[in-house]
């Protein structure tokens, strides 16, 4: 038995929701005007904007309010305050993904240049791929993976475009090194390698970031194991400007469900509260559609069995499937469902250390005190 789910939410967040889709057909635009006739003047708008950016959708929410207009009133002042800060949000993101999407570019060339093998995830193939529009997701690094044996080749190649494994100093003049302590907690604990950073300096950027990944499935133990058959079945095609290689369609899905499972599970991610947000359930919404719409999803079962990791894949589409029913197949999901779902309220296994959360997850998710609940603490692999 897992926690049974509440349907009662702020209308705040009720609009939020509406607002937090790629596409917003003519219904939903009638079901937000709805919400703010009924409440608008009443909304606490600072909750809101809170809640749009913790979640990382405040340049998604705002490029659809400003482009159905729902800022704007018929008579009277706008239910929506403060308009420009949803229009300059949107655009703000868009002229920084641009900047990372340059400067990953140059990484891209470097990479393939050098002869490894490596495959490119997350971040800029979603903004790219699915989002189709850079100003919408917020992008943070850039997340390569290679097999264990080929990561000093590639601290190589980062080194040479002028990146250092370090954290920014907190006057932002500079990269430190990482402490010992950091350095043997993600030696012996983390199947990443440290983060390579490089000092940027235009606004909204303080370091280029390049994460170097050897497993994508880190709720499984072995999980590296299969990161050389990965490799073997990745696709090359445009990304960032340049020719580059990324996972098979596949094998991406359920990168991002082990992905979602491991930071909203495992300690590290949960006390830092990087463990929930609405926009990683979004992802998973709108592959899942893409992948409805290509019919692939017998061959997403069939992957994901020879894998070995279905709990991870039912885990986030359970999820997301909460916040975005009809973009879950039910079918699908009854196919991949486990004899026993109580893991779905669990955190700390990945640390060996499993505790279950008291309440359900929509709660959960728009608590920003929801690590106040957590009971172990985990350790600080970044000081």
């Amino acid at each position: 038995m897992h926690v049974s789910e509440s349907p009662q939410l702020r209308p705040e967040i009720e609009l939020l929701l509406l607002l937090a889709d790629l596409d917003i057909d003519e219904s939903r635009v009638a079901a937000c005007r709805a919400r703010l006739a009924d409440y608008g003047r009443e909304f606490d708008w600072g909750f809101f904007v809170d809640q749009a950016a913790r979640q990382r959708l405040l340049p998604l929410v705002g490029r659809n309010i400003i482009h159905h207009g729902l800022h704007r009133a018929a008579r009277g002042p706008s239910l929506i305050p403060y308009p420009g800060l949803y229009i300059f949000t949107y655009h703000g993101n868009k002229s920084r993904n641009v900047s990372l999407v340059d400067e990953f570019g140059k990484a891209l060339i470097a990479l393939n240049d050098s002869g490894l093998r490596y495959a490119i995830r997350k971040g800029p193939v979603l903004g790219e791929r699915i989002y189709g529009d850079m100003g919408l997701r917020p992008m943070g690094d850039l997340d390569v993976m290679v097999e264990k044996g080929d990561t000093a080749a590639a601290g190589a190649v980062l080194r040479d475009l002028g990146y250092v494994q370090g954290k920014l100093a907190l006057d932002g003049q500079r990269i430190e090194p990482f402490s010992r302590g950091t350095r043997t907690f993600w030696r012996l604990s983390m199947p990443v390698e440290l983060p390579y950073q490089k000092m940027c300096g235009r606004d909204g950027i303080d370091t280029f970031v390049v994460d170097i990944c050897t497993n994508i499935f880190q709720t499984r133990r072995d999980g590296a194991q299969f990161t050389n058959g990965l490799l073997e079945r990745r696709i090359g095609g445009p990304l960032c400007g340049e020719q580059s290689f990324t996972l098979a369609p596949e094998d991406e899905f359920l990168d991002l469900c082990a992905n979602l499972h491991m930071k909203a599970t495992a300690l590290y991610y949960v006390t830092e509260g990087g463990d929930l947000d609405v926009l990683k359930f979004l992802d998973i919404a709108l592959v899942c559609r893409r992948i409805s719409e290509a019919d692939k999803w017998p061959a997403v079962r069939q992957r994901a069995k020879d894998l070995g990791v279905v709990e991870s894949v039912y885990y986030a589409m359970h999820h997301a499937a909460l916040l975005y029913p009809d973009a879950v197949p039910t079918a699908e999901l009854s196919a991949l469902r486990p004899d026993d779902c109580g893991y779905l309220d669990e955190y700390g296994a990945i640390e060996g250390e499993p505790q279950r959360w008291s309440r359900p997850f929509l709660q959960r998710l728009f608590d920003p005190r929801r690590t106040d609940e957590v009971k172990a603490s985990s350790p600080t692999p970044r000081d």
